[in-house]
């Protein structure tokens, strides 16, 4: 049961989802230049799915809200006295999908700084700096947190609108002829196999950001209300996720086509912004940019902490990460969180993409369990009564769901090579060998804590610790 304040709004938890809406420029340029303008279909597809699945979402956090992590912690109670296992699993995977994206948006955003404000200023230790400034924050509690993310979301709408609607003020920025016919490269296969395995190569990346309206659902057990507005929060994170996949990859090939995102894979707004406003326009579309990155930052920072805290709340990791502070801040796992951050900037750089790959292994594990969660969950009659009920035919959808997945993790993240998959299962499946360990550590000294006391008093110890 999560100890966490229900201090936020379910405005809060739209704010968060919304921070992953400007990430689509992580994997857009590199999509474009295997793919060509057809890998609009590829975003489109993906971020259809994702809307789908927040609707199952909407369902399962608004019942079962009393355990920080969202999306992560369903699984875990697919059995009645909770399953340790699955949960472990679920909630690791999802700390691993997501915290690798806190060092993405932070490299992201220096470089943005960087090439419009500070040209040759060193990308890593800026990250590192927006890194620091980030977790103190943080540290001050989650009310301060949203109203700083209310002001970056602002500046996040911004940019996306200005290129969105850039090309209705000025035509002749956009050419239809970047979008229409859709076509393949000329180096892509032309069909059977090759060109499947192809499409769940870039289908396995941009679920990574496609299917982040979930993020929502991470502060399910801080909002106030839950059970009433979840689904409201889900629904408006869900349809800004569908607006800023489905159409920016549009307007952005239309203003600079494939060749010129593939040209300029990491900043791939800043081409656009200055095709449509000019060098002026540049410069302040990419200092917007990054204020919106950093808000991205700051999303995954609370869905990753908050699931570190369940893990160890629920006995797989150490206790001291469960600490929270007067303010109601987990600062254990926010301090886990950033030793983490720190490692991967110093060991991977700005190389991202593969970082992304990697990452996604455990982000798909998560979204094969969390369907199968709600097969068992949505005949269960505990959890809160007012919480939404969907109809029957969501059962169907949710066995889709968790083969499609299934099915984009095995074809797609084997595309990526053995290297990355490793990487990305290895890191997934150690907290397997973690949990057992720290449970079997906490089963001793709670043996040798009994052994100290007297005898009545350790079988009464002994009881409620097994109740």
């Amino acid at each position: 049961m999560s100890t966490l304040p229900r201090s936020v709004s379910w405005r809060s938890a739209v704010l968060v989802a919304l921070g992953g809406a400007v990430l689509v420029t992580v994997s857009l340029g590199p999509m474009a230049a295997e793919l060509g303008n057809a890998s609009v279909l590829v975003w489109i597809a993906a971020a259809t799915i994702g809307a789908v699945q927040c609707v199952l979402l909407a369902e399962l956090a608004s019942r079962f809200s009393n355990r920080a992590g969202g999306t992560a912690q369903f699984a875990y109670r697919a059995l009645r006295r909770g399953s340790p296992s699955l949960g472990a699993l679920s909630s690791w995977s999802y700390w691993f999908a997501w915290t690798p994206g806190i060092a993405v948006n932070l490299i992201l955003a220096a470089t943005y700084l960087r090439e419009v404000l500070w040209p040759g200023a060193p990308t890593i230790p800026l990250a590192i700096g927006l890194g620091v400034v980030l977790y103190l924050v943080n540290s001050y509690g989650l009310k301060l947190s949203m109203r700083i993310n209310a002001v970056l979301a602002v500046l996040t709408v911004i940019p996306l609108l200005a290129i969105m609607i850039g090309p209705l003020f000025k035509p002749s920025a956009f050419s239809a002829e970047h979008l229409l016919p859709l076509h393949l490269p000329d180096s892509a296969p032309s069909g059977g196999w090759d060109l499947v395995a192809l499409i769940a190569k870039w289908f396995f990346v941009a679920a990574w950001v496609a299917y982040g309206a979930e993020m929502a659902s991470t502060v399910c057990a801080e909002m106030r209300d839950c059970a009433c507005r979840m689904p409201r929060a889900l629904a408006l994170a869900s349809g800004a996720c569908m607006v800023a996949f489905g159409v920016l990859p549009i307007v952005l090939l239309g203003l600079v086509g494939a060749d010129g995102l593939a040209a300029d894979p990491v900043t791939g707004f800043v081409p656009a912004a200055e095709v449509l406003f000019g060098s002026a326009g540049k410069t302040v579309i990419g200092l917007v940019l990054a204020a919106a990155l950093v808000l991205g930052a700051q999303a995954f920072i609370f869905g990753s902490s908050r699931t570190i805290y369940q893990i160890a709340l629920d006995g797989h990791l150490p206790r001291f990460l469960t600490r929270v502070n007067k303010r109601g801040v987990p600062t254990g796992s926010l301090a886990w969180d950033a030793t983490v951050i720190a490692l991967m900037l110093a060991v991977f750089g700005t190389g991202v993409i593969e970082v992304v790959a990697a990452a996604n292994v455990g982000y798909l594990i998560v979204f094969i369990l969390m369907p199968m969660a709600y097969l068992v969950l949505r005949h269960r009659n505990d959890g809160d009564p007012e919480g939404l009920r969907l109809p029957r035919p969501f059962a169907a959808v949710a066995i889709a769901l968790a083969i499609l997945n299934a099915a984009i993790l095995v074809i797609g993240g084997s595309q990526w090579g053995v290297r990355v998959m490793a990487i990305g299962c290895g890191v997934s499946l150690l907290i397997l060998p973690l949990s057992y360990f720290t449970r079997r550590s906490a089963a001793r000294r709670l043996h040798h804590d009994l052994d100290d006391l007297p005898q009545p008093q350790a079988k009464a110890v002994s009881k409620d610790g097994a109740g």
